[in-house]
């Protein structure tokens, strides 16, 4: 039987132009454009036919047990509608601001990922050499600055990212990695005091990091 080809597409949305004629099933989640948790969205190609996973009585398509959450739809719907009047260049300048920001004043820090136009306008993932994503992440919350030491799916496991490792990044590396999102909120001002306290973060566990180099 044909496999069918899913993709998780909720960074991309409403950041990225979408080109779905090669896979059979995307999914969207609201609360990535800013619109509230509990909605989300399933493109099925024409020709795809899927099963229920969870049984009861049908009611979403026939294919999710119990009532839709209407409010939280129609604000999914306000928020994608509200998304394409974001402008993306400006996201994608404030990104640079903050990765050239922290990688010239951070010594030993490393950007995963393509620069550019290749990569997501709000997306920043920067790894720091001895010392552990998840003491960077806790430092910076209590500097005000929040960031997460990988994927929202798996921030609150302790190890490092297998798609950092899958893309030949060091098991230290990718121990060492924080992920950052610029959204349309932020300023300037924000990015520079964002850098100065990563920097000064950073230099600060380095100091007392069980992991720090000879």
């Amino acid at each position: 039987s044909e496999i069918l080809f899913h993709i998780d597409a909720s960074d991309a949305f409403g950041r990225i132009k979408l080109n779905l004629n090669k896979v059979d099933l995307a999914s969207f989640s609201s609360h990535k454009i800013y619109g509230p948790k509990g909605a989300g969205a399933l493109y099925i190609k024409e020709d795809v036919k899927i099963e229920p996973i969870i049984y009861g009585q049908l009611t979403a398509q026939k294919l999710w047990p119990s009532l839709e959450n209407i409010p939280a739809i129609a604000g999914f719907a306000k928020a994608a509608e509200l998304i394409t009047s974001i402008d993306m260049n400006k996201i994608s300048y404030l990104r640079d601001k903050l990765i050239e920001g922290v990688l010239s004043e951070v010594e030993q820090a490393l950007l995963n990922g393509p620069r550019g136009f290749k990569r997501a306008p709000d997306n920043v993932n920067i790894s720091f050499l001895h010392v552990e994503g998840e003491a960077v992440t806790v430092e910076l919350s209590m500097r005000g600055v929040y960031v997460s030491s990988g994927s929202a799916c798996t921030s609150r496991i302790l190890q490092p990212s297998h798609v950092l490792l899958a893309i030949g990044r060091k098991y230290e590396e990718a121990h060492g990695s924080i992920l950052m999102k610029v959204t349309p909120f932020h300023s300037e001002d924000d990015i520079e005091y964002a850098v100065n306290q990563i920097s000064e973060g950073v230099k600060k566990l380095r100091l007392i990091s069980p992991v720090k180099g000879g």
